[in-house]
Formats: C-alpha cells, sequence, structure tokens
C-alpha cells in the first residue's frame, strides 16, 4: 500500500540522506518542499514531486500539503545555522518560528490524520547543568543562542497542535550529526577543509580549533536518518526523544582523529578567540528512552565519519 510523505527542508544536507533512506521501500511516495537548497535532489525525486517555496509564506505551505496530501510528515525545516542566528537572531527567530506555525496550521486544515515528525535539535539544552550530562529529555531547556530559542519555539508550536487539535506528532532531538556533503558551517566539513588545505600546502601546516575542550555527540547522518525513520514508525504520539550516540568526544580529540587520516602531518593549535559565547560547551546524550523504544543504536563509527568527509572534501577541491 503507497504511503505519501512530505519532507520539508528536502533540500538541505540531511533531506537527500533521509529521501535515499526512504526510497528503499518502494511503497513510499515522496514529496520534498525546498526553499534554499545545499543539496540536489533532482535526480532523487521526480520534478512534479518537488515543491518549491518559502514556508514563512502560509499560501506556500497550504499549497505543499494540500499537493503532497502526506500520511506522514519529515519536518526538517528551519534556518540552521548556530552562529549566524547570533549575528541574524530576528530573522532565526521570526523564520523558524513562521516555518512551523505555517505547516501545522496547513496539517491542521488539509491533512489532520497525518503523523509528524518534528525534528528539533539538542542545541536547546544548551548551558547544561554537570549534573545533567548525559543528558536525558527531562533535562531543563537553558538555551544559549537564538536558534536555540527558535527550536523552542518550534517543539511548542507542535506540542501545542497535538495537544489544541490532536494532531499526531512526534518531537525528535538529535544532537550533532554529519557526513559527506554537509557544508562547512558545521565542525567536521570545516575541518576536513582545513586539512585538505594542509595536504596541498596551501597554508602552514597547522589546523587551528577555538575552544578543544568543548565535548560534541557525533552521529553519522546515516544512522541519523535510520532514525528519523524508527521515530515516525515508532514514537509515541506527544512525546520527545533523544536521537544520538550517547559517546561524548572533544574536539581535540576529533582533531586528533583528522591527524590519522591526513596525508600530511600539522600542528593542532586552540585559540580561545575563535570560540563563540554562544557556543555550546557540552552536549552528550542519554538515548535510553529512544533505544528502549525502538532498539536504534548508530553503527558507523565517528572515524569512518570523518574519514568520508574528508574523502568528500578532497575529491571536491
Amino acid at each position: 500500500m503507497t504511503k505519501r510523505i512530505l519532507i520539508t527542508g528536502a533540500g538541505g544536507f540531511v533531506g537527500s540522506y533521509l529521501i535515499k533512506e526512504l526510497k528503499k521501500d518502494e511503497n513510499n511516495e515522496i514529496y520534498g518542499s525546498v526553499y534554499k537548497s545545499t543539496s540536489d535532489i533532482k535526480p532523487l525525486l521526480p520534478k512534479d514531486h518537488i515543491l518549491t517555496g518559502d514556508l514563512t509564506k502560509q499560501d506556500i505551505a497550504n499549497n505543499h500539503v494540500k499537493t503532497a496530501n502526506p500520511d506522514v510528515i519529515y519536518h526538517l525545516a528551519a534556518l540552521s545555522v548556530v552562529h549566524n542566528s547570533t549575528v541574524n537572531a530576528l530573522a532565526t527567530l521570526q523564520g523558524n518560528t513562521a516555518i512551523s506555525y505555517n505547516l501545522f496550521e496547513a496539517i491542521r486544515n488539509h491533512c489532520p490524520r497525518a503523523r509528524t515528525l518534528a525534528v528539533c535539535s539538542a542545541n536547546v539544552y544548551g548551558s547544561v547543568l554537570a549534573s545533567n550530562i548525559p543528558i536525558d529529555e527531562s533535562a531543563p531547556l537553558r538555551p544559549l543562542n537564538p536558534y536555540a530559542v527558535s527550536k523552542i519555539t518550534q517543539e511548542m508550536i507542535a506540542l501545542q497542535a497535538g495537544l489544541s487539535y490532536g494532531l499526531d506528532v512526534v518531537i525528535v532531538r538529535p544532537f550533532n550529526h554529519s557526513g559527506p556533503g554537509q557544508t562547512a558551517d558545521f565542525v567536521l566539513p570545516k575541518l576536513a577543509q582545513s586539512v585538505v588545505a594542509i595536504e596541498k600546502e596551501s597554508k602552514l601546516p597547522v589546523l587551528e580549533l577555538g575552544s578543544g575542550e568543548a565535548i560534541r555527540d557525533f552521529t553519522d547522518v546515516r544512522d541519523m536518518v535510520k532514525a528519523y525513520v524508527l521515530a515516525a514508525a515508532m514514537g509515541q504520539s506527544g512525546e520527545i526523544y533523544n536521537i544520538g550516540s550517547g559517546v561524548g568526544t572533544s574536539i581535540r580529540a576529533v582533531a586528533e582523529i583528522f591527524s590519522t587520516f591526513s596525508k600530511k602531518p600539522f600542528k593542532i593549535v586552540e585559540k580561545p578567540e575563535l570560540s563563540r559565547s554562544s557556543d555550546v560547551p557540552v552536549l552528550v546524550a542519554d538515548i535510553t528512552k529512544f533505544k528502549e523504544l525502538t532498539g536504534y543504536f548508530p553503527l558507523i563509527s565517528l572515524e569512518r565519519t570523518i574519514s568520508d568527509i574528508l574523502e568528500y572534501e578532497r575529491n571536491k577541491s
């Protein structure tokens, strides 16, 4: 039986991987909502299944939902670069709020029986207390940047849609995820580009970091999209789930992994002035709730993710 699926933000980094994952089931008919693309999904979907337009406009959200008439919605669309949100705070807050509000209004009016997976962010945890690490879903939200505030707002819009209108909504808070094709706005591709430059001798053999002590929970995007599919299929309506690896790795340790794959040795130098006050110091997931529900656990190692990103950047340049 055909299952109609709408992915918002389908032209983003994660969107293309999610489309590939969903296409493994031949019963899925996939529509992708696209505004500004960082990934080319034209080879992945029929032309009439790629819906273009700005979801901050209510008529666009209505048209996309009516056209797709989805059974399942994966809501990925958002302004998602954390450090840009500090510079463009109001645009981030207004944009992400409008995107989610318009989408859920369209769902309420045109496909109220659809299941929606609202993809939010672990950034909402912010300045996490030491007693809350690893972080479970009950940890207080202490946002450090406008992006995190906007994602909290998106969560509240999703929850309100479920509570007030009876919509079937599941919320996930993904921790850091990366893979080939992600932009250099994110740490692993940024470091990979620096390593490629070192290998080409176009810069001194020094890899510069902000705070090497910052700790992140990294998951490969190919594992992350599998988790999204599980969450959409098995998540309990109205519930929130962390998705990550459950393992914390310092940025310095990440740089050291890069050094093992580099074709040229380099020195790792920390420059505190490169750090931003909006950066979250420690993000490590407690994934017990999601793992007990679904049996999920990521399979791709951080070493493989870094190796694949580095090879992608070498081939691109």
